[in-house]
């Protein structure tokens, strides 16, 4: 099971939603940012979730709207959700950037395709913390457990551009050394 696994069956422990909620609920949440989770993934994942007896489903229409479908947690479901809770609180840190593959593969470029490499690293990380910071002052009144996820990862980014800088640093020294 993933983390993928944990935020639905945590979002569907507050309350009963459908597949098309759930979505939106991590959108919302901008989740789909750090974690790579579609909208087909959210209904393939409560189908086997309700096949393994961790939800329940019923079909519900609300006026004139559509019907759909919402999914309840089970008491197996819960068990299930406070398992991983555990296994991924105790779980080893591990932190893989997808950018990493490119750093790995640098030697195998020529310097100015590995410089622009770089930029692009450089800028990603510089957009990414740019958004993370306009977000904040929007989102000081949710939850403290959703807040401090933007908070981290503004500290992260920060720390990526103090790396970044550093790995310039040292890529010039080497260069200069040849």
């Amino acid at each position: 099971m993933s983390a993928i696994d944990l935020i639905l069956l945590g979002s569907l422990c507050q309350s009963p939603k459908s597949a098309y909620d759930l979505q939106k609920q991590i959108e919302a949440r901008n989740l789909s940012r750090w974690i790579k989770i579609g909208s087909f993934t959210v209904y393939k994942k409560v189908v086997q979730f309700e096949a393994k007896g961790y939800v329940v489903s019923e079909t519900v229409r609300n006026g004139n709207m559509p019907e759909k479908t919402l999914y309840t947690i089970t008491p197996k479901g819960k068990e299930v959700f406070h398992e991983l809770m555990t296994r991924f609180s105790v779980a080893e840190t591990r932190v893989f950037l997808d950018f990493n593959a490119v750093i790995v593969n640098m030697a195998l470029v020529d310097e100015a395709f590995a410089d622009e490499c770089i930029a692009n690293i450089k800028n990603s990380i510089q957009n990414t913390k740019m958004q993370i910071m306009e977000q904040l002052p929007l989102h000081k009144d949710i939850p403290l457990f959703g807040r401090t996820i933007l908070e981290q990862q503004f500290l992260l980014l920060e720390t990526l551009e103090k790396w970044e800088e550093n790995f310039e640093k040292e890529l010039t020294k080497e260069r200069d050394k040849k």
